[in-house]
């Protein structure tokens, strides 16, 4: 079984974590709800999968099973909503969350945290860059946004506390609070910005120094709009 909590991020954030560590797009495509179970089609570069949730006694269930990607494409074509985004894979201590920048049917940013056991996700503590939690709000699924839409995404504040955090999320200075359980292999993900330099070493200093200096400068626009910061 596994256990999402979602947050809501703002869209600095999300820009600058594809900045620093890329990302892949997402496509996943629903089938109209039924009463006791769900199911949908992911692709993800070159994989595809699909995915059948059923719920019962002991809660949700998922299955998971590995299509070919011309399969894929074919069940897309006749799903009746989509969810078109680009997703990051960021580590947080020694598990991950999965940041996604979802672009169709509209813009909106999220960040899931998945977890083995329902002990776990009450145990974790949201991180300071993560913006308010709509896991209890069934809006904020991405099958609901593929097949009902959302009419408005919320205007989050930035903080220098968010900052500093995401900075040091991104630095690895993390501790390890769950382990976050991943039911499929990740891809590697390919910058969409920017090409990496060759090594970790050489660039990370220097990275999170234009990541700080770039997201200041978003701070400064939103002073100047008048957004509480």
């Amino acid at each position: 079984m596994t256990v999402r909590r979602r947050f809501l991020l703002t869209p600095s954030f999300v820009r600058l974590i594809r900045r620093e560590r890329g990302g892949l797009p997402h496509l996943e495509g629903f089938f109209p709800e039924q009463q006791d179970r769900s199911s949908w089609v992911c692709l993800e570069e070159e994989t595809g999968w699909l995915i059948l949730k059923t719920v019962g006694p002991h809660g949700e269930i998922e299955d998971q099973t590995e299509i070919p990607v011309s399969h894929a494409h074919a069940l897309l074509d006749v799903c009746a909503g989509k969810v078109d985004s680009i997703r990051t894979v960021l580590p947080i201590g020694e598990g991950h969350a999965l940041v996604d920048e979802i672009v169709r049917p509209r813009a909106l940013h999220l960040v899931t945290v998945e977890f083995a056991s329902d002990r776990e996700a009450r145990g974790f503590r949201p991180l300071e860059w993560f913006g308010p939690e709509v896991t209890a709000d069934p809006r904020y699924t991405h099958q609901s946004i593929a097949l009902r839409g959302l009419d408005d995404e919320p205007e989050i504040p930035l903080s220098n506390a968010a900052l500093n955090s995401l900075i040091d999320t991104l630095d690895g200075r993390f501790l390890a609070q769950v382990r976050v359980s991943s039911n499929r292999p990740k891809a590697k993900q390919v910058p969409v910005t920017r090409a990496k330099a060759q090594t970790r070493e050489e660039t990370v200093k220097a990275n999170l120094d234009e990541i700080e200096a770039a997201m200041m400068r978003e701070m400064e626009k939103a002073l100047r709009k008048g957004k509480p910061v």
